[in-house]
């Protein structure tokens, strides 16, 4: 696990004086050592968190004449099947580390050695010989990778804030991305808050030389809808049988592996399984919130009893939303409104002070069903009238968006009959357009597009699969796995993500809607009457909590809400002082916390983003 970065120009060659500052802001994605390549056009660097092959896997990893050179941040799990293939074909190997196989598998194979891959990974490989740059992302996106260009030159690294660190770097603000954020919590896709700077794609590669930037898909999720019969009919052993290849494969490690353990299912059944599989004795790490009013640690501690880990257990409260957040902010690079990037940093700071190397249940959801929305809820008699009646709801909008604004969204699916992705489109959006233009945004977004484009590329007509195909292209790659990799790593810790191998996302992706959950509140219901053996029964039939923050108890706390009275203020120079007025004044709307948080988390990002070293301060102490 590493930070990487790297700098190409054919006309004026980079320095290791511009390199160095790319790679040392990024210090906590590794601080076991530090490793630069700068010849000709190409300055590599990275940061180096040991994971694997401890004494001689430093980076940049070269061939034998020194005519490939690799950077890479992540993980390949199946390296040592890969080493013995290439072995077998002549390659001679200096190191134990798995970085090692990518410099033999590109020079044997290409680009084509990228589908042989199963891992976690963004990683830059040198080519001497054609004086090219090779730069690819894994499947999923768990690894980041951010790009731009300048001139002549092309800038890359593991985060953003390196790229920035540049000179000539156009930091205008990317008002379609300000406004994706605000109405999702993230910026989706390849977009980043800034116009000149973009996220290379889960699942594509880029091919730079001195004539063009070339970039390529060379994993597709719609590809693995293929089942043959013979999977189908022995669905259920199969699949279980490709989870446990999945955490076997992720305990590879010559340090000591871990895993979170919330008390949710799927952390629950990765930790019962890697205890299982463990030659040491497992830790499991939980945390808990001492302001909610919900606590899943009983959960956690019946799976660490039952499984005989060694379970440690951390509480926090308000005092470190305070305390943090401007880091963490700071950390995501973009914003990010999702309350878990709290509970996913302190955890991740209990168990670094331990390991280096986590399990995380992440993905559960996505692949089998977890959350709501993925089923058409019965409608009730106020949304069967205005279903049966749309042009009434068209007239009736105006009005209750008026005076109502947090109800316009439940009216919003039922004014016509063919807006089927408007109705998932207002389940995940907290602003819609008629907002965010009351808000000053004259651009207003691709989210809309997207979603309408994802919505009807699905290869299929399953609800519930439709819907999670959306997520996997955006909510899971681009929120969900965006902050738990900079959580750990501010910390220095790896985080493995089992469910999002891609074999187990290719068998998920086969799996009826019916048999994941249903419209009466039923979830992950194969995943339960399968790999659920595992665990206590008593997590069979809890009730779901997602792994977030009380925001609403946040909002609430002294501190904090003298700053939501200021956030007008705060954010004038981007959106309309006097609309955030009445959105903070109206604390009767539904989604007033939520929609508190986000423009809170907006003003924090504004405030920290240009910051060249972690910032010190408390919130409170930001604003004064």
């Amino acid at each position: 696990m590493c930070g990487i970065a790297g700098i190409f120009d054919s006309h004026t060659h980079p320095n290791s004086g511009e390199l160095l500052p790319m790679v040392q802001i990024m210090t906590h994605r590794g601080p076991d050592h530090e490793g630069t390549l700068v010849t000709g056009p190409i300055a590599l660097g990275m940061r180096r968190l040991s994971i694997i092959d401890l004494d001689t896997g430093n980076q940049p990893i070269q061939n034998h004449d020194q005519s490939v050179s690799v950077i890479a941040n992540g993980e390949i799990y199946n390296y040592l099947e890969l080493r013995v293939g290439l072995e077998e074909q002549g390659y001679q190997f200096k190191t134990q580390t798995d970085t090692e196989v990518l410099v033999h598998l590109y020079t044997e194979y290409g680009q084509e050695m990228l589908p042989k891959l199963n891992g976690m990974f963004a990683f830059a490989i040198w080519d001497e010989k054609l004086q090219s740059v090779f730069i690819a992302r894994d499947r999923m996106g768990i690894k980041p990778l951010y790009y731009t260009q300048v001139g002549d030159r092309f800038l890359f690294a593991s985060e953003l804030k390196s790229i920035t660190t540049q000179k000539n770097i156009d930091k205008s603000l990317n008002e379609n991305a300000i406004s994706d954020y605000l109405r999702l919590g993230y910026i989706p896709r390849s977009a980043t808050p800034y116009q000149s700077i973009h996220k290379l794609l889960p699942g594509y590669f880029l091919k730079v030389n001195e004539k063009q930037v070339h970039c390529e898909q060379w994993w597709d999720l719609k590809k693995p809808h293929t089942p043959d019969q013979e999977m189908l009919e022995d669905f259920d052993s199969r699949t279980m049988e490709s989870f446990d290849h999945s955490i076997k494969l992720r305990m590879r490690s010559d340090v000591p592996v871990a895993s979170f353990l919330s008390g949710g299912l799927d952390s629950s059944i990765i930790s019962a399984t890697a205890s299982k599989m463990s030659q040491i004795e497992f830790q499991t790490y939980n945390v808990k919130f001492d302001d909610t009013v919900f606590d899943e640690s009983p959960y956690a501690q019946l799976v660490a009893e039952q499984n005989g880990t060694d379970h440690h257990h951390v509480a926090v409260s308000a005092t470190d939303v305070l305390e943090k957040l401007p880091l963490l902010v700071w950390h995501m690079d973009e914003p990010n409104a999702d309350s878990a990037i709290i509970p996913n940093f302190l955890v991740s700071e209990f168990a670094a002070k331990n390991v280096k190397v986590c399990l995380s249940g992440l993905g559960g959801d996505e692949l089998f069903g977890g959350y709501s929305r993925y089923v058409d809820k019965p409608l009730g008699p106020y949304r069967q009238f205005f279903k049966r009646f749309p042009w009434i709801a068209w007239l009736a909008l105006p009005l209750i968006r008026l005076f109502s604004p947090g109800n316009a969204k439940r009216i919003y699916p039922y004014t016509g009959k063919k807006h089927h992705w408007r109705t998932y489109l207002n389940q995940i959006q907290l602003f819609d357009t008629y907002e965010l233009r009351k808000l000053g945004l004259k651009q207003t977004g691709q989210t809309e597009n997207l979603i309408r484009t994802l919505w009807n590329e699905y290869p299929g007509s399953d609800a519930v699969g439709q819907r999670q195909f959306i997520d996997q292209h955006t909510y899971l790659p681009d929120q969900i796995l965006a902050l738990t990799d900079r959580m750990s790593m501010a910390v220095s810790l790896e985080v493995r993500v089992p469910f999002l191998d891609h074999h187990l996302i290719g068998q998920a992706a086969n799996l009826s809607g019916e048999k994941k959950q249903s419209a009466t509140g039923e979830f992950k219901i194969w995943l339960k009457n399968t790999l659920g053996i595992r665990v206590p029964e008593e997590l069979l039939h809890r009730k779901k909590w997602g792994f977030a923050g009380p925001v609403e108890n946040w909002i609430s706390n002294n501190a904090l809400a003298d700053i939501i009275q200021t956030l007008p203020q705060l954010l004038s120079g981007l959106l309309n002082e006097k609309y955030i007025r009445l959105l903070v004044e109206n604390k009767e709307d539904p989604r007033y916390h939520t929609m508190m948080w986000r423009l809170l988390i907006l003003a924090i990002w504004l405030k920290v983003s240009g910051m060249s070293k972690k910032p010190e301060k408390t919130i409170d102490q930001l604003f004064e």
